[in-house]
């Protein structure tokens, strides 16, 4: 990992890993910090740039520079960023949960997750009637995960 110390050009570094958590995005200009859990790095990993929506529990794809801000240490610097609906279960659970969809926080996500698996997101969006079979959620809540979920598609 290079870290830029100099204004001469510098190989851009890859990273991919679960968004753990959005510590900032700003929804006019696409602007975020990230915190990741990449491959190869043993703690979290700060990514910064832009893109067009970030959720936690999705996965990211990163190219940039490592720089150390004064303030807040070693972060990559994205040049491009894209992220991907999650696979996992664990991913899928992180991702209803963040607060992205109307109606779902951790504990429904976890409920869902557990009742479903992987398959939750094919669920909600082809077979929403059987969201009722999880405690909590009615006729007014399955409604309003789909709407969620539709509009983040």
């Amino acid at each position: 990992m290079a870290v830029v110390s100099s204004d001469a050009p510098q190989p851009l570094d890859k990273l991919s890993g679960l968004i753990e958590r959005v510590t900032y995005f700003n929804e006019e200009t696409g602007f975020a910090v990230l915190r990741v859990k990449a491959s190869g790095h043993r703690d979290l990993v700060t990514v910064i740039g832009s893109l067009p929506s970030a959720s936690a529990g999705e996965w990211l794809t990163a190219e940039g520079m490592w720089v150390r801000n004064k303030e807040h240490g070693l972060q990559l610097k994205a040049t491009a960023l894209k992220t991907v609906p999650p696979t996992t279960t664990e991913g899928i659970e992180r991702y209803l949960g963040s607060g992205m969809v109307k109606g779902i926080g951790p504990i429904f996500a976890k409920r869902m997750v557990e009742r479903f698996g992987a398959d939750i997101l094919s669920v909600i969006e082809h077979r929403s009637g059987e969201l009722e079979m999880v405690d909590g959620i009615g006729p007014k809540r399955r409604l309003r995960v789909r709407a969620g979920i539709t509009a983040q598609s």
